[in-house]
Order: structure tokens, then C-alpha cells, then sequence
């Protein structure tokens, strides 16, 4: 089951690569070029994966050939986040924002008991830093009226997306196995619905 969720999260990210390209062919914003670029080193990461598990039906021994394109590809979704924030939404003092780090870092000495240390701090570390733009976006977008409040969108996706990796990491640590009867088979779904959700996400943040 595990090669069919990847493949799942492969077409996925393919045809958001494909839609963002074909928006930033038209529209020219560079939102939608950090968007191909997200899911352009995501599909990457997942086309690794998903051909050693064709090819040998086993997970990718050498796992970091594929984390080098998931860690760019949540570089390159910062920077969009970065590339839609204003100055004074930079500037916006938001105590919530604070939640992202007292959760993640509880996660974090958790995941470190059960895997890599260094893959767990670039992995964390990235997840609360979008976490906590995120939620302080989200905030600052709320004080705002008209068109404006529909950046809360895209933040909402932001979260969902670190919520949902989250999610998958934990059910991992207790459910290794990837069949449908476990959470973490779910929770991989969950993430690709996540990863989907990007796309509109950020229409509507361009739109604002």
C-alpha cells in the first residue's frame, strides 16, 4: 500500500506543478513560480521513492536522496509564505504565534527517540517556523477588511500542511506499517489532501 500512497502524492504533485506553471504562464506572478518550484522538488522527492519501491518493493535505503527534495521544497513554500507577507504584517505582535514553537519542540525531542537527529531538527525546525508565520499571518489577516481577509486562505493551507506532516510523523512512530487499517496509511492521505489544497490556497492569497 505504501507505493500506491506514493503514487497518489507523486500524481499530486505533478498536477499542481502543472496548474501553478500554467498560472505563473498567464498571470506572471511569482507566486505561483515559488508554488511550481514547492511542488516541482516535492514530486521530485516523491518519484525517488516511488520508483525504489517499484523497482526493488522496499524503502529507499539512502533516504536522504529524497529528503534533499522535500526539505527544498518546503524552502521554497517559506519563501512564498515570506513573498505574500507585507511590512506590517512582519511587524505584527501576535502572542498565539508563540504555540508553534511550544508545540514543536516537545515533538521534536519526541521524533528524536525514535529516528535521525539531524533529519528531525531540519524537519521540525521548518515546521514551526512556517507554524509561527503562519499563525501570525492568520492573526494579522483577521484586522483586515475586503479582499485583503483572503490571505487568510493560503495561512490556513500553511497550517494544514505542517499539521498535517505532524500527523504522519507521529502515527509513523507507532504504526510503521502503511496499510489502510493503520492511521499512518490516513495521515499520508491527509497530507496529500493538504498538499492539494496549496494550489487554491494561494489563487485566492494572489487574488487579495
Amino acid at each position: 500500500m505504501e507505493l500506491i500512497e506514493n503514487l497518489l502524492q507523486l500524481l499530486t504533485t505533478f498536477v499542481g506543478a502543472l496548474l501553478s506553471g500554467i498560472s505563473y504562464r498567464k498571470s506572471q506572478w511569482q507566486a505561483y513560480f515559488l508554488l511550481l518550484c514547492f511542488y516541482g522538488c516535492f514530486a521530485l522527492g516523491s518519484l525517488y521513492w516511488t520508483m525504489y519501491l517499484l523497482l526493488f518493493d522496499t524503502t529507499p535505503r539512502v533516504f536522504y536522496v529524497s529528503e534533499f527534495g522535500w526539505v527544498a521544497s518546503v524552502i521554497f513554500l517559506r519563501i512564498l509564505q515570506a513573498s505574500l507577507t507585507s511590512q506590517d504584517e512582519r511587524s505584527f505582535r501576535c502572542r498565539r504565534a508563540w504555540l508553534a514553537p511550544a508545540f514543536g519542540l516537545p515533538m521534536l525531542a519526541f521524533y528524536c527517540a525514535f529516528g535521525d537527529i539531524l533529519s528531525n531538527l531540519i524537519w521540525c525546525g521548518m515546521m514551526i517556523w512556517l507554524s509561527f508565520c503562519a499563525i501570525r499571518a492568520l492573526a494579522y489577516a483577521k484586522t483586515r477588511t475586503g479582499a485583503a481577509r483572503n490571505m487568510r486562505w493560503f495561512h490556513i493551507g500553511v497550517l494544514c500542511f505542517a499539521g498535517s506532516e505532524y500527523l504522519l510523523w507521529t502515527a509513523g512512530c507507532f504504526w510503521p506499517d502503511t496499510s489502510p487499517a493503520t492511521p499512518t496509511f490516513w495521515c499520508d492521505m491527509l497530507l496529500t489532501l493538504a498538499i492539494l489544497g496549496l494550489l487554491p490556497a494561494t489563487r485566492k492569497a494572489v487574488e487579495a
